[in-house]
């Protein structure tokens, strides 16, 4: 691992062009890794673009450098930086550009990464991808800025539930408080981040909420935001940021699913879960990927059909994994 920090450090040194990139639909660890690296390589002198097919969520405009973020194809560079995304197609139209680069860096903490790279940075223990970036940026530019701390801070807050989830190791916790001691603020960046909803976005998520179901004696919930529910409410999908969190709540529970119409029997799906189930393997049945606890796909067809057929496929995973508590 340690090489490869090295090899990607040195290719950095050596190269003029970059192109930063991530995943659609964009979260919080994605645009931090992506901002951070980007400010670090012009205060290296050198010429980085970032692009996002889906742009800069509102609740993320706040961190430095997003008015710079594109989402037009332009030319290729010397280099292409992918983080945080499992695969190629996993960045949309972007991968169009990504190919004619000279190198592809892949940095990533998906279990689900498909060392897609020429150099292939890949840590699955990481609680984010934006402790790999940090750790990146701390080797080749110390000390950071505040507003690249307060980025890769938020990138970490964002993927680790503000260090709650059990991907939070002993290591998120000493780079947060590296990143705190350059100047990130947590409560700053939590009031930005997830303190910031508007009314449309509230008249959604009431709307959501009244659609939870409960399935395989209360440890299977489902909760649905369609096109008709986010029409109504006047809401966009940046607006379902954190929706998915909700069915995992309930007592009991210990896979929660969240259902979003992207287009009409178009869904993008959200699986969350409790240590027990490993939500990265549901997620791969259905071509998607992510975490143990934390994962989604999209899929097509009739919403009850869907729901059916994913409630089926996590119904075998918990009769697998046998009462929660016991030992797979």
């Amino acid at each position: 691992m340690d090489e490869t920090y090295r090899k990607i450090a040195d290719l950095i040194a050596t190269s003029r062009t970059f192109i930063i990139t991530s995943h659609i639909a964009p979260d919080g660890d994605a645009i931090g890794c992506q901002l951070a690296i980007y400010s670090v390589l012009k205060r290296l002198g050198k010429e980085p673009r970032v692009i996002s097919e889906d742009g800069v969520p509102g609740n993320f405009t706040f961190l430095e450098g997003s008015a710079d973020v594109e989402n037009a194809d332009g030319p290729p560079a010397d280099v292409a930086i992918v983080v945080d995304s499992s695969g190629l197609d996993r960045i949309g139209a972007v991968s169009g550009v990504v190919a004619k680069c000279g190198t592809v860096v892949n940095m990533d903490h998906h279990r689900s990464n498909g060392f897609f790279g020429d150099i292939n940075l890949v840590d699955t223990d990481a609680g984010a991808t934006a402790e790999i970036v940090y750790i990146l940026l701390n080797m080749i530019a110390a000390p950071l800025t505040e507003g690249e701390a307060s980025a890769l801070m938020g990138g970490i807050m964002t993927d680790t539930g503000c260090f709650r989830f059990p991907t939070t190791s002993s290591r998120t916790l000493r780079i947060g408080a590296e990143l705190l001691d350059l100047g990130a603020r947590p409560y700053s960046l939590a009031s930005e981040i997830f303190w910031n909803k508007n009314v449309a976005g509230m008249k959604l998520l009431s709307e959501a909420l009244a659609t939870i179901e409960t399935t395989d004696g209360g440890m299977v919930a489902t909760m649905d935001v369609t096109r008709a529910m986010m029409e109504d409410s006047g809401a966009d999908h940046v607006d379902t940021e954190g929706f998915a969190n909700y069915p995992r709540l309930i007592k009991g529970v210990l896979v929660g699913v969240l259902l979003r119409e992207l287009d009409r029997g178009h869904f993008r799906v959200s699986l969350r879960s409790k240590e027990t189930i490993d939500v990265n393997e549901i997620a791969q049945a259905f071509g998607g990927g992510g975490h143990q606890t934390a994962a989604g796909f999209r899929i097509d067809g009739d919403l009850g059909e869907v729901k059916r057929r994913i409630r089926q496929e996590v119904s075998r995973h918990i009769t697998e994994a046998g009462p929660p508590g016991e030992a797979r």
